[in-house]
This record gives C-alpha cells, sequence and structure tokens, in this order.
C-alpha cells in the first residue's frame, strides 16, 4: 500500500511539473504603466505541448475584458481553464500540521506545574489533537499506559526519542489550470498573451530649478511601484501619459476568476460601467515597504517615445523590476524661459452679487483680495508635460521654495505653476448700482430690469522691483467701459442665458511703490 502511495506522489509530483508558469516560459515583451495603478503586459515566446495542448496553473491576475491570448496565423483552436487539484511547496508548517505530525511518536514532554515549581516531567508517546480555530488539546500516552490531556499553553518543551520531526515538503491545493489546444500537435508553439492588471503604476515627480530670474531648468523622474509580479531584467516600460479608460476593468476576467460572485460581479458592472468617473491617478505607496532605487543615468536631453491617438508614451529600461519593489527613472531635463507675474481673482459679479448687495440694505464694502505669484513657461520640446507635482527651487544655492501642480502641458502650449500667495500687493475691490431702467427686457413671461453696476479697484504695489499684475474676474452681464484701458474681453459662446458670461482680464505693470485705481462699468438684466 505504501509502495502504491510513493508510485502515486511521483506521478503527481511529475504531473505538477509541466504545468509551468507563464512567466517562465513567455518573456516579457513590453510592459504599459498607466497613473491609475494599472498596467498592461504583453509576453510572447515558444511554449512545449503535450499533444498540441499547452498547460499552466499559474495564472495572472487579469482584469476582465483584458486577457488575449494569441498563437500564430490561426493555430489557436480554444482557451479552457478550470480548478485543478495539484501538489504545491509548503511554505511553513502551521501549529496544527506540527502537532498532528508527532501523533506516535516517543518524546519526554516538560508541563508547566505550577506559578513557582519547576517543570513536570512526562515520558510516552503522542496521540491525537483535538483543535478548533484558536485552541490546541493535546492527548499524550505516559509510559505508565495512563492517558493525560493538557492544552498546548500548558506546554514548553519536547524531546523526541526515537525518530526526526517529521516535515510536510508538500500539500494539495486547488488552482486555477488553464489549457491552451492548438490545432496541430507540434512539440513546440509560438504563444503571446496580454492582460491589465491591478498594482503596477506610476506616478511623475519634477524639479523645476530657477536659476535666474528668466531661466530654469525643468527635470522629470517617474517612480514606478510593483505589487503586482515579477517582470525580471531590462523590461521595456511605457509609461502612458494621458487619462486612461478602462470601462470594465473593474474585476477579474471570467478565465481567473474561479469566486462563486465572478456573474454577480459582471451584472453590477452593466450597470456602474459608465459610473466610474472618480479616478485616482496618483500611485499609492505603502510607508511599511517602501523601497526605492534611483537608476543611477543621466537624465536623457530628449527621452524615447511616441505619441499613438491620445497617449504620449515615455519609455524608460527598468532594472530588476521584482514584486513589492519601487523605481525612480530620470525620464528628461530641459531648459525654459519662465515669465513672473502676480495674480489675482475677483469674486464673480452679476446678479447674484447684487442681490447680496441689495439685502445688505445698500452698503458696500471695501473687499481685500489674494494675489498669487506665478510663473509662465512654454513647452519647447517634442513630447508633451503630464500632470503632476513639481517643487521648485530657486537662487544660486537653490533653496526650496514651494511645490505645486503643474499640469498637462502640450508640445508648444504654455505651463503655469504657481509659487505662493504675496502679502507685498494689495489688491482691492467694491461695487454697486448707479442706475436702473424698469422693464426693458421680456423672457417668455419674465420682465426684466436692466441695472449699471460701477466697480472700483485699487492696487498698490509694496514690492522694491516692478511687477506684472492680471486682475481677472468673472460677470454675468454686459461689460460698458473701464478707465483702465489694458483690459480684455472673452465672451462664453452659445449661451440661451438671460445674462451672457464675460470674463473680464486687466493686465497691468507697476512700479515699486505704485498706487493705480480704476473703474469699471457693466450692465445686468434682473427681475427682482
Amino acid at each position: 500500500m505504501m509502495m502504491k502511495f510513493k508510485i502515486f506522489l511521483a506521478l503527481c509530483i511529475a504531473m505538477t511539473s509541466t504545468h509551468l508558469t507563464f512567466a517562465q516560459l513567455l518573456p516579457v515583451k513590453a510592459i504599459t504603466i498607466f497613473k491609475n495603478g494599472r498596467s498592461m503586459i504583453e509576453r510572447s515566446g515558444k511554449v512545449k505541448t503535450n499533444n498540441g495542448v499547452y498547460s499552466t496553473n499559474d495564472l495572472p491576475d487579469a482584469l476582465f475584458g483584458t486577457f488575449w491570448v494569441a498563437a500564430s496565423g490561426d493555430a489557436l483552436k480554444h482557451v479552457f481553464s478550470k480548478r485543478d487539484s495539484i501538489l504545491v511547496p509548503n511554505k511553513f508548517l502551521n501549529r496544527s500540521d506540527h502537532y498532528q505530525s508527532l501523533s506516535g511518536k516517543a518524546a519526554k514532554i516538560y508541563l508547566i506545574n505550577g506559578e513557582h515549581a519547576p517543570y513536570l516531567e512526562v515520558e510516552g508517546r503522542f496521540g491525537t489533537l483535538l483543535h478548533s480555530s484558536d485552541w490546541f488539546v493535546i492527548n499524550f500516552q505516559t509510559k505508565q499506559g495512563a492517558w493525560i490531556s493538557f492544552m498546548e499553553s500548558e506546554l514548553k518543551r519536547i524531546e523526541l526519542l526515537d525518530s526526526t520531526p517529521s516535515v510536510v515538503d508538500t500539500h494539495v491545493e486547488l488552482r486555477p489550470c488553464l489549457d491552451v489546444t492548438f490545432k496541430n500537435n507540434a512539440a513546440e508553439q509560438d504563444l503571446s498573451l496580454s492582460y491589465l492588471l491591478n498594482n503596477l503604476g506610476w506616478a511623475p515627480v519634477y524639479r523645476l530649478e530657477l536659476t535666474s530670474k528668466n531661466k530654469g531648468r525643468l527635470s522629470l523622474r517617474a517612480e514606478v511601484v510593483n505589487d503586482a509580479e515579477d517582470f525580471g531584467n531590462n523590461q521595456e516600460l511605457r509609461l502612458a501619459v494621458g487619462v486612461p479608460n478602462f470601462a470594465f476593468a473593474k474585476r477579474s476576467s471570467y478565465l481567473t476568476n474561479f469566486s462563486n460572485s465572478a456573474l454577480a460581479d459582471g451584472v453590477n458592472d452593466q450597470s456602474n460601467m459608465y459610473m466610474n468617473n472618480n479616478v485616482n491617478y496618483q500611485v499609492a505607496f505603502d510607508a511599511e515597504t517602501y523601497e526605492e532605487r534611483v537608476i543611477a543615468v543621466e537624465s536623457p536631453q530628449n527621452p524615447e517615445g511616441n505619441q499613438v491617438e491620445d497617449y504620449y508614451f515615455y519609455k524608460v529600461r527598468s532594472g530588476n523590476l521584482s514584486k513589492g519593489s519601487r523605481y525612480q527613472f530620470p525620464v528628461f531635463e530641459t531648459d525654459i524661459e519662465p515669465t513672473h507675474y502676480y495674480e489675482c481673482l475677483l469674486a464673480e459679479g452679476g446678479p447674484n452679487r447684487l442681490q447680496s448687495y441689495r439685502n445688505n440694505n445698500g452698503n458696500t464694502t471695501e473687499k481685500r483680495n489674494q494675489v498669487n505669484h506665478f510663473i509662465a513657461f512654454k513647452n519647447t520640446t517634442t513630447y508633451p508635460w503630464t500632470t503632476g507635482p513639481v517643487n521648485l527651487f530657486s537662487g544660486t544655492d537653490l533653496q526650496p521654495i514651494s511645490q505645486d501642480r503643474l499640469p498637462y502641458t502640450a508640445s508648444g502650449a504654455t505651463g503655469k505653476i504657481r509659487i505662493s500667495e504675496t502679502p507685498e500687493i494689495k489688491v482691492t475691490e467694491t461695487e454697486g448700482d448707479i442706475k436702473r431702467e424698469e422693464n426693458v427686457f421680456k423672457f417668455f413671461n419674465n420682465h426684466y430690469d436692466k441695472v449699471t453696476i460701477e466697480g472700483q479697484v485699487c492696487v498698490v504695489n509694496y514690492k522694491n522691483e516692478p511687477v506684472l499684475l492680471k486682475i481677472k474676474r468673472k460677470i454675468e452681464g454686459k461689460p460698458l467701459s473701464s478707465d483702465e484701458q489694458k483690459w480684455t474681453l472673452k465672451q462664453e459662446a452659445a449661451t440661451l442665458r438671460v445674462n451672457s458670461e464675460y470674463e473680464l482680464e486687466w493686465e497691468i505693470t507697476l512700479k515699486p511703490g505704485e498706487e493705480r485705481k480704476w473703474k469699471y462699468q457693466y450692465e445686468v438684466l434682473v427681475n427682482f
């Protein structure tokens, strides 16, 4: 009987050894990494088959609608998966297995015998084990033939007298098994595989060094987080720049998911497929397992990459991209020519502001507004800059001054970064109505009055250098006039509202210590 069991075990091990993994047989061709923590893996290579069938028990955690197996030409017949019993190595021996392996073995045990008493020595053989999820009762037969039972917590030491501890090397486990069947029985076949998976993503990190007032250097590094698979050495990583759209990839592929909820997840997808708008485009780092490796290579002036539809892909080469690793890759460095300016956004004007003024019995108040320091610079490279955090340094010794968000900036476009709020430029404004003409407009069954509003602005530059200041305001109504002539108007297009929306902007240069005031007027239609 024992001989039959050994033969059976040998056959099981032999059968299991033919179920090699995709990672072993299919080398990685390319890895496309998105900023939402998902990546498309492409593998290809030759596989050995048995009667035209290639089998594996180690399937990737592919997401729904992305798992794709292909063969050369039309050689692929079908792909089949099921759960199969296989022998797998034990990573560790749990307590229950350990005590059960001692059954029938001769031993001397040492038991707790009171709080301050010496341990009680008992010689005999282990019997059966009684246990639940959180406690163990061990049965032990003494040399005299008596049986004793004790809790695991009472046992302090075991000395085996006539054997060594049993080590269970393998155990049977249910795992998915994938069979790829070819149309011919060739012993070796070409096979390719692509799939999308979670837990492999990248995040951009910029550094902007302002070496002088109108010169700077922008650098991008990509931080890659791999909590998905082991991918080996020197893989090509395509870092996607763009907004990813995977409408159905919110659950596992049917071919790799054998949970009872697989079909239920599919039903839920149908009702929620267009509700996946809250996408996190930053990679989450686990502080306890974070391991960052900086590749010591010079940042390229012109990174390798290409444009495909609405995406741009930076291309870098990885080191040992093992599961649980974090990397930082230099992507590019480029010179920029920043323009410094200051910006102030005034509160929106129109019917709502006028109503608030009316509710306040016509009392106008002066309001001081926040003024921010910005720099703007043109992307003169041939590739886009993806959205990401940017750390700013300035001065001859490159002091850290701020961190902001660099928005997506296409080639030829202008990027804008906020440095800080400044207290050295003061902007105050107020407004009130100066004229009303009743019943001048009818919209459906509503009659509107035309109210003329006058606004006043006062700006002061307390800095010891001239500054470029931009004052912006959005209004509902029609701009009429401004004492400060350097203003621009931008009207919204294709609206049927009673009051159109305009964006007003004044752009002025202030000398050190200069104060400037001006008035402007606009009209608004109201029915109150």
